[in-house]
């Protein structure tokens, strides 16, 4: 975790540092990244790294578990709130959809987590990244069982159906469409503006329908 030194940071400096070292880790493996390639684009001492963080894996970690989730999190809420559940349940879907194509620095640091290493401690940190993402999406789905709109007996093996389907399920949907690898839409600004908004919308309304089929409460599905 970074150090209170850090925190008092000016905010220039501190946003500076922190997105040299998002680009670093995304454009490079964990073992090939590079503390000192990231101080010095931030044009800052190598060593006043270590006084933010404990070493490259602290880093990491936090921007891996904390700081991209957050931006993530933001990201989304940012979004008109609305007042009917299944609306709200579309809109972030599609706001997922559309952090990936604004924000694909981010989004590809979070996938190259998920790549095989033989560095032990890197090993547990995309099971952290979706434990986080599960947390955030059953809170959602709470709202509905609450309200009554979300018929479930078992919140958790809900989360995780919806999860498998708006996760790897929507995401092998968009790749078939594009014709492409997630590392070449990460990587393709064009690929990326194929993905528009009416598009994304078209998809999380798609994606909606077959949830309500399966978890809407009778009376409420349309």
């Amino acid at each position: 975790m970074p150090t209170n030194t850090f925190f008092r940071l000016p905010e220039e400096r501190r946003e500076r540092l922190v997105n040299e070292a998002i680009i670093e880790f995304s454009e490079r493996s964990y073992t090939e990244a590079s503390l000192s390639q990231i101080a010095r684009r931030a044009s800052i001492p190598k060593g006043s790294v270590y006084q933010y963080f404990e070493d490259k894996l602290d880093l990491y970690r936090w921007l891996l578990t904390e700081e991209a989730p957050r931006r993530k999190r933001e990201f989304i809420g940012a979004a008109p709130r609305e007042e009917d559940f299944w609306a709200r349940l579309e809109t972030f879907i599609e706001r997922g959809m559309a952090f990936l194509v604004e924000h694909p620095r981010l989004a590809r640091l979070s996938a190259s987590a998920a790549a095989p290493t033989a560095v032990v401690e890197v090993r547990g940190l995309y099971k952290a990244i979706c434990d986080a993402g599960l947390a955030e999406l059953r809170a959602v789905l709470a709202e509905g069982a609450a309200s009554g709109d979300l018929k479930t007996s078992d919140l958790d093996v809900a989360t995780r159906f919806v999860s498998t389907l708006i996760g790897p399920g929507l995401t092998d949907v968009i790749l078939q469409e594009l014709g492409a690898e997630l590392h070449e839409v990460l990587a393709s600004d064009n690929l990326r503006k194929r993905l528009n908004s009416r598009r994304r919308r078209a998809l999380a309304q798609q994606t909606v329908l077959f949830i309500r089929d399966g978890l809407g409460a009778e009376g409420k599905r349309k």
